[in-house]
């Protein structure tokens, strides 16, 4: 599959379609079935895209950029819907609640160590909270309430925490 022009660093599987981003800062959107299997390219991000999550009911798709932004775009539409600007590091840890439909958690990097939480239906922010290092990766548990992520500098561990007490 050709289309990017710089690296790829994220990917996002929802159905069929794949979505890719790239440091080119576009997200390509391509249904692996179809013979032309380009579908759309996404633009918004002024940085590399370096996190990629579907919503669990496929109609939403959560990027982060190098940028310091989270988007939310939906299936239909090549500018994102909702915008969130607050994270001051490279968002690239993204998980969709499976408990809660339009809830999601976002982390920041190194300059900003904060695991966020969105409510997409509402367009607004939940909550906060300062882990005290890089937050390289974020899941959701399908069964619990509960939120496993990965850091790095300075900690280096993997934490879960109960939502939304946010209680280790």
């Amino acid at each position: 599959m050709e289309g990017h022009r710089l690296r790829v660093g994220a990917l996002a599987w929802s159905s069929s379609v794949l979505s890719s981003g790239s440091r080119d800062k576009n997200i390509l959107q391509r249904d692996i079935r179809a013979q032309d299997d380009y579908i759309s390219k996404l633009s918004g991000h002024k940085s590399e895209v370096c996190g990629l999550k579907w919503s669990y009911d496929n109609r939403e798709l959560a990027s982060g950029g190098n940028d310091n932004r989270l988007f939310v775009w939906n299936q239909h539409s090549t500018q994102p819907l909702l915008r969130y600007c607050e994270h001051t590091a490279a968002v690239k840890a993204i998980a969709w609640s499976p408990h809660a439909h339009g809830l999601i958690a976002s982390g920041g990097g190194t300059a900003d160590r904060c695991i966020r939480f969105w409510n997409t239906t509402t367009n607004s922010q939940l909550g906060c909270l300062d882990t005290g290092s890089q937050v390289c990766n974020l899941v959701w548990s399908k069964t619990v309430n509960e939120l496993v992520s990965t850091h790095g500098y300075s900690q280096n561990q993997i934490v879960v925490w109960r939502y939304p007490s946010m209680s280790k």
